[in-house]
């Protein structure tokens, strides 16, 4: 699934473009998906990936549109957090498209073939170029609105616990702000232009969605 920042990048671009999207509760909604709680097992989370992402039934296939047709139908004031995690689901949907088409290119094949745990390899380039755009942009909303964020009371879910997104902006800001990138590394995996180009592919795909779906 999509980076989380790369999930924000795409929602800054938004909160830019519509003051009413410019809060906490769009940029939270668009990481949230992410935030099953850890359970004591540490392979598994709560509520499951199934859930939060809405998996169509029987499949690991995100069905969106169940979503928004659920959750997107009142413009009240847990709107901007539905929009976000909505985006959320859009994002991943499309990137794991374009995962698919990278696991056939033999960087990634060959790598895999050997050992499935070399995902981590290969994801050790993505959040490196994360960490990276963060080094070079100070004032990015990561550091603005997200990071100084204390608590974040679960008002939106029944099959969240509580806390589950104030404990999920925590786990994010500490990763991030926990860790430097050489940026004069290789970086076989994903390179700075094929990120960009990845979240320019989300803000299209948003973009498409927001003005045929009427979201704004």
């Amino acid at each position: 699934m999509a980076t989380w920042i790369t999930h924000m990048r795409a929602a800054a671009h938004f909160m830019r473009l519509h003051p009413s999207l410019d809060n906490r509760e769009f940029l939270v909604g668009n990481i949230a998906p992410d935030g099953g709680v850890l359970n004591p097992d540490r392979s598994t989370y709560t509520p499951d990936k199934s859930v939060t992402h809405f998996y169509a039934p029987g499949t690991m296939r995100i069905d969106a549109q169940r979503f928004a047709e659920e959750y997107l139908r009142e413009r009240d004031a847990r709107y901007p957090f539905y929009l976000g995690y909505y985006f959320h689901l859009l994002t991943d949907a499309a990137f794991s498209q374009w995962y698919a088409r990278k696991r056939q290119e033999p960087l990634y094949a060959e790598g895999l073939a050997r050992d499935p745990q070399f995902i981590w390899e290969i994801k050790r380039d993505w959040y490196g170029q994360d960490r990276l755009y963060l080094q070079d942009h100070p004032d990015f909303v990561f550091y603005t609105m997200f990071a100084p964020i204390e608590s974040f009371p679960n008002l939106y879910f029944d099959f969240y616990p509580p806390q589950a997104f104030t404990l999920h902006v925590r786990r994010i800001s500490e990763f991030y702000l926990d860790g430097k990138e050489d940026p004069q590394r290789a970086f076989p995996y994903l390179s700075k232009e094929e990120m960009d180009g990845l979240v320019e592919d989300a803000i299209q795909t948003l973009e498409h969605h927001l003005h045929t779906e009427n979201l704004l």
